[in-house]
């Protein structure tokens, strides 16, 4: 069943890199223009709140992962090394487990502390997931502080993406 998923993660991945009805550039990547946020809540792992009421005000970066997307299992690590050298005070990272269950999740957090030094939610049901437009793993939808999408990256490769880091050269000015 793993080997089903992770092809299937492949072939999303493929899809949407190949421009498989996105307008991107060929490298996994589709720019939103800037849009509200739509409504969401989640509860992470430890208990915390999230939603699009308390994301507002502060930048922030939800990181939406399966435990069984290959892709995601180098993606996540490489995000964490960069949040725990960087340390973007100013960025917010959370990171959001969906098209799995509640237990492989967990499971798959507990097993690699060192990676989610970031708040981690389960989207239950996938409901955060469909009110994004979330459909591939991973993909990172990066928010202003006036809560707008102002980045959507479908793969691998958000630390590389141009506007990922012309948004952080702005936060640090």
């Amino acid at each position: 069943m793993r080997g089903i998923r992770s092809g299937l993660c492949i072939l999303t991945i493929l899809w949407f890199g190949l421009g498989g009805g996105l307008t991107g550039n060929g490298e996994g990547i589709a720019e939103a223009a800037p849009s509200a946020i739509p409504p969401f809540e989640l509860v992470t792992l430890a208990g915390e709140v999230y939603s699009h009421e308390t994301i507002t005000g502060r930048p922030t970066l939800l990181v939406f992962w399966a435990p069984w997307c290959k892709v995601c299992q180098r993606e996540l690590p490489s995000l964490s090394d960069f949040y725990q050298r960087k340390k973007p005070a100013r960025l917010r990272v959370v990171s959001i487990g969906f098209a799995d269950t509640r237990s492989h999740v967990e499971a798959f957090v507990k097993a690699s502390p060192g990676t989610f030094v970031f708040p981690t939610a389960y989207d239950e049901d996938r409901w955060t997931a469909r009110a994004f437009n979330v459909n591939a793993t991973p993909t990172s939808v990066l928010v202003d502080a006036q809560g707008h999408i102002v980045l959507v990256h479908r793969g691998a490769g958000i630390l590389q993406n141009a506007k990922f880091q012309e948004f952080l050269s702005a936060l640090t000015e």
